[in-house]
């Protein structure tokens, strides 16, 4: 019985590590960012800045953008973005930052929310959100993960 439960860890461990992504490049802004396959595109705006995404059963939303820093700063823009949330009703749990970004995560209800924000070059900044049931958070951790590690500012950015 211990070496089947080792198995089936093991097994849901691989499929989570192996899951399959297609590269998404923004046209407006230049960013990149991994985005998993098997979510379905739900919504394109119309002036070019990302792309909104949910899983198949619709439980996972993730929104991927960018836009122009209207705030002093990026540190200010992070700030006024994560208000916005919270004034919604998120409770922030975590935040971490950097010179050039940001991550926070908070819970509504049975929710959790993680945000992740980078600098990009000419006032601009990259994004994106997940929302996902807080009873899949070991599901969504490793996903969470890749889109953190993939999200990018173009190379001359830097």
């Amino acid at each position: 019985m211990f070496l089947r439960a080792i198995f089936l860890a093991c097994a849901f461990a691989t499929s989570a590590n192996a899951a399959s992504f297609t590269p998404y490049e923004n046209g407006r802004f230049g960013y990149v960012i991994d985005l998993p396959s098997d979510f379905k595109t739900v919504l394109i705006p119309d002036n070019g800045d990302g792309v909104g995404l949910e899983s198949v059963d619709g439980s996972v939303k993730l929104s991927v953008w960018g836009n122009n820093i209207t705030e002093d700063s990026f540190r200010a823009e992070s700030d006024l973005r994560r208000k916005l949330q919270a004034e919604k009703g998120w409770k922030f749990t975590y935040e971490k930052r950097g010179p050039a970004w940001a991550s926070f995560s908070g819970i509504k209800d049975d929710r959790i929310l993680y945000m992740r924000e980078i600098a990009l070059c000419d006032d601009a900044m990259g994004n994106f959100s997940i929302e996902y049931p807080a009873s899949e958070q070991k599901r969504y951790g490793p996903l969470i993960e890749r889109l953190v590690q993939t999200l990018k500012a173009p190379a001359h950015c830097k």
